[in-house]
């Protein structure tokens, strides 16, 4: 017996593969088996078969959301009801009485929830109570856009999540809670379950109320990714939640020219377009060069070795360099760390998060390439004062509208063209951006076409 448990533990027995957990998320991850035969049996002989209540258990709202296996999504027309915001309280209750869908009813019952709490009445039932029978009602209709929203204005949080947290800080990654384009709080130290839910909901209700619950079912499939298959996040430093499902979002609208919203996925869903954003670099073929800078920006994803580059940049730029209006000195920078250290590399993460395009942060990281492979192909040049590395982007990108001869390009600031240009092409303008201020104080004798590939 204690063999047996032994092995239960470990995950394996005799060859086969054992899950445990608890049984109500076991039940509603598990496969459903057709009996396509028992039309043939007598009806008298047919067994009496009662399904698992799972749906109507009270935690089937955002609690087992993410365990919950494919299943047919109820879908309904939608309206738009921030108008309502601004509406009188009776206004809004009268509406309420003549909507009959469930998106309808959790938008007007969520504006009464946050103007007059949860215990006001309507109907002789209060808005707390309403909205959770809708959330079970939701939950067996897998209306997940409606299960997501009573979840957020409930303030729920995922089952587990501190463990999953955990589990992507040791492998050495940190996380950012917020919305894309918004503020982002860092998460470099396990939390408890309590801290993380202030943190979710300070960060991402009042700028998008769905992102509440779904940045938390991203680091709970993030957490799991990245044990199971970690090469998926070589390069990602800090896992910025946020511009995860921008980049999702992102994908979806690039494959789709009508997408659905993220927050209207079944949660299987869900999992496969994060999945399938990870793994890019393998099967992005389908995409022009300007989506994939997109998506690969909004992941912060960097090449191999890259804040190594970045140091050996800096040991030959005396005034440090420049992203974004923030400076990166070299002093006190190189003396207070070394290149191996982790506080480095963060602060070069932190540089180029202050980018807020995604499709300009991966420039910024080809220039950054481009840069070092000059440098170390040319050891007598440097850099004589602090570099702006914007600067460099935008003469390369002025270069690159000279040479195409389009009048209307020269005269925009729309930098899609170049954002589109293979990067083969991008690198070369940048690196004769980077030669035009190198050679201002050394050598003549360097041929740009020669150092426009980054391997």
């Amino acid at each position: 017996m204690l063999d047996l448990l032994a092995m239960l533990k470990k995950g394996h027995c005799d060859g086969v593969k054992i899950r445990t957990g608890r049984l109500q998320n076991l039940i509603s991850s598990s496969c459903i088996e057709h009996l396509d035969f028992l039309h043939l049996l007598p009806s008298d002989l047919l067994p009496k078969f009662e399904a698992f209540q799972q749906l109507e258990h009270t935690s089937v709202g955002y609690q087992s959301l993410t365990d919950i296996p494919t299943a047919v999504v109820y879908s309904e027309p939608t309206y738009n009801f921030d108008e309502f915001r601004n509406r009188p309280t009776w206004d809004i209750v009268e509406t309420l009485h003549q909507t009959t869908t469930l998106h309808g009813q959790s938008q007007l019952l969520g504006i009464l929830w946050y103007r007059e709490g949860p215990q006001f009445w309507v109907d002789g039932t209060s808005v707390k109570d309403r909205l959770d029978k809708l959330t079970r009602q939701a939950g067996g209709l897998r209306h997940w856009s409606v299960v997501r929203y009573c979840s957020s204005v409930f303030g729920k949080l995922v089952d587990s999540i501190s463990p999953y947290i955990t589990s992507i800080l040791v492998q050495g990654k940190q996380i950012t809670v917020g919305v894309f384009g918004h503020e982002e709080v860092v998460i470099d130290h396990p939390l408890t379950p309590k801290e993380v839910r202030e943190i979710v909901y300070s960060q991402c209700q009042h700028h998008d109320i769905y992102q509440a619950v779904l940045q938390q079912e991203i680091i709970l499939y993030i957490g799991r990714l990245i044990t199971t298959t970690p090469h998926l996040f070589h390069g990602i430093l800090k896992i910025r939640i946020g511009w995860v499902i921008q980049a999702m979002i992102l994908h979806m609208r690039f494959l789709n020219e009508n997408p659905p919203r993220l927050e209207s996925l079944a949660p299987s869903e869900i999992r496969k377009v994060l999945y399938k954003v990870l793994s890019l670099s393998e099967h992005g073929s389908r995409m022009s060069a300007h989506q994939r800078r997109q998506i690969e920006g909004a992941l912060c994803r960097v090449p191999k070795n890259f804040y190594d580059r970045v140091w050996d940049i800096m040991t030959r730029t005396p005034g440090g360099i420049v992203v974004a209006g923030h400076h990166l000195p070299q002093q006190p920078t190189l003396s207070d760390m070394t290149v191996y250290e982790l506080n480095f590399s963060l602060q070069v993460e932190l540089l180029l998060s202050r980018i807020t395009r995604p499709e300009y942060q991966q420039i910024m990281v080809e220039l950054i390439m481009v840069v070092y492979l000059i440098l170390e192909r040319n050891p007598e040049l440097s850099f004589k004062d602090t570099v702006n590395l914007d600067k460099l982007v935008h003469e390369a990108f002025n270069l690159f509208k000279r040479d195409n001869g389009d009048v209307s390009l020269e005269l925009s600031d729309d930098m899609t063209p170049f954002y589109n240009a293979p990067s083969t092409v991008t690198t070369s303008y940048l690196a004769r951006a980077v030669l035009n201020v190198l050679l201002k104080h050394g050598p003549q004798s360097i041929n740009a076409e020669d150092l426009c590939r980054i391997s």
